[in-house]
């Protein structure tokens, strides 16, 4: 089920129908949707695609060969297709893909896999594309954002110059899983968002008729499944010293997020540390947070560090952290002890994004008491700001999210507005949400004064 989409697929029909040919290049997290999208987009058209595998360059040229003569258009032996190079299977593809009102379309999916072991490949793809007679359109797409983005110019230099444009395919949104899964209530979309994020490979294989619990069981915990190992893919996939990375995000998964907390766990040095955590920063599995920047540092936590990826949080906070029981205890059993426990906490940390996304999507249409040009929030050691927004005019609203509370009052406000004194921050708006209900006396308090403003989840 495609869902959501409309910025990419508008990026990809303008780009589409501009005069002349181009070069683009889109990545994103594996199973992000990038080949989805592409097939959407090109749903009615005619389009040569091609995934490149992690193999030597005569390798990709012999598989390449193989699938245009299954397609019908060579019959030359393998010994014939290893004396030709790129330039012949372009020239190939060119001839055996169709029109689209004047346009060819050709994809090459994970093309970081020829990249890396080939030197003629890139020269072969800009002479094709210079040279056709008629206008082409190729979409290079690969799932390696740090290749991408930190050695993909680097590698081709000058090449780089050929490249009309770069896009990046991010997560899908709470309103897309919304959608997705749209017999859920929007506090069960909530908490499926909570543990596989906005990665539609991942929703995929959850069962829209299964409860959460039934799902973690069946489609998470169970030996077998596709989910059960893919926190472990994640990190290996990329990334050498498997013992290193592992030990650095199973701290961060169980609560030590400051670079010294690191340190005193592991035992090893900030300096190593560091090097470390900028790489899985790098492949976006990892983020820094810092406080706002026009709050108070006087009561504040300096330098967070948090697993960007949800469902990688979600792998080394239950699965990575009691793989032993995993594996003695039927599935039941173990959600049982080692997850329901811990569930309502794991969801209390993600229901600050989904609540950031609603702020951002009422600011971008101008339904915000604020135009905010800068956000973010404040960590604090005695309590946090979930959400920082200010305007051009210093004007700010901030929120505070709450998602394991059945119900919220003037007591918890009160609350709050000892955290924002201890941030000196003097906010223009507070904005309260909620999982569960709030007391009749806080709506009344809040329909008395228009600074605070209250938001149920059923509104999200």
């Amino acid at each position: 089920m495609f869902v959501g989409r409309k910025k990419e697929c508008r990026f990809l029909e303008d780009n589409f129908k501009k005069e002349g040919s181009n070069l683009l290049v889109l990545y994103g997290h594996k199973g992000v949707g990038k080949t989805g999208l592409v097939f959407h987009f090109a749903r009615k058209m005619h389009m040569h695609y091609y995934a490149a595998r992690p193999c030597a360059e005569e390798e990709q040229i012999l598989l390449w060969n193989r699938e245009l003569a299954d397609a019908g258009n060579s019959g030359k032996t393998d010994a014939e297709y290893g004396k030709d190079g790129f330039d012949a299977i372009f020239g190939r593809i060119y001839d055996g893909t169709e029109d689209n009102n004047g346009k060819k379309l050709i994809v090459i999916d994970e093309f970081q896999n020829i990249i890396k072991y080939s030197e003629t490949f890139m020269v072969s793809l800009l002479k094709f594309i210079k040279e056709a007679e008629s206008p082409v359109m190729v979409l290079l797409l690969s799932s390696s954002i740090s290749f991408v983005e930190n050695d993909f110019v680097p590698r081709i230099g000058s090449l780089a110059l050929g490249i009309s444009g770069f896009f990046k395919v991010p997560e899908l949104g709470f309103v897309d899983i919304v959608n997705y899964f749209s017999g859920k209530t929007t506090k069960e979309c909530m908490e499926i968002y909570s543990i596989l994020g906005g990665i539609p490979l991942y929703w995929s294989h959850f069962d829209k008729d299964l409860s959460i619990k039934d799902n973690l069981i069946k489609n998470v915990l169970a030996p077998g499944c596709f989910l059960r190992e893919e926190g472990s893919r994640l990190v290996s996939a990329e990334l050498r010293e498997l013992n290193v990375y592992c030990t650095i995000l199973s701290c961060m998964a169980n609560g030590e997020n400051k670079l010294n907390d690191l340190h005193l766990h592991t035992g090893y040095s900030r300096a190593k540390i560091s090097v470390y955590i900028k790489n899985l920063m790098e492949r976006e599995l990892v983020e820094k947070v810092f406080p706002f920047d026009n709050a108070s540092n006087t009561n504040a936590k300096k330098g967070l560090y948090r697993i960007s990826l949800r469902f990688l949080q979600f792998y080394f906070r239950f699965i990575f952290s009691n793989l032993s029981a995993l594996e003695f205890l039927s599935p039941s059993a173990f959600y049982d002890s080692y997850v329901e426990p811990l569930l309502a906490a794991f969801h209390q940390e993600n229901f600050r994004k989904v609540c950031f996304e609603y702020l951002e999507i009422l600011n971008e249409n101008g339904m915000l008491p604020i135009k905010a040009s800068k956000s973010g929030e404040w960590v604090g050691k005695e309590g946090s700001i979930d959400i920082v927004m200010q305007d051009e005019e210093w004007e700010s609203l901030l929120a505070f999210c709450s998602w394991d509370k059945e119900e919220l009052g003037t007591d918890d406000l009160d609350s709050y507005l000892k955290i924002i004194e201890n941030a000196r921050l003097h906010p223009d708006y507070v904005y309260l949400f909620a999982a569960g209900r709030f007391t009749e006396e806080l709506k009344k308090l809040a329909e008395e004064n228009r600074n605070v403003r209250l938001v149920d989840i059923d509104t999200l």
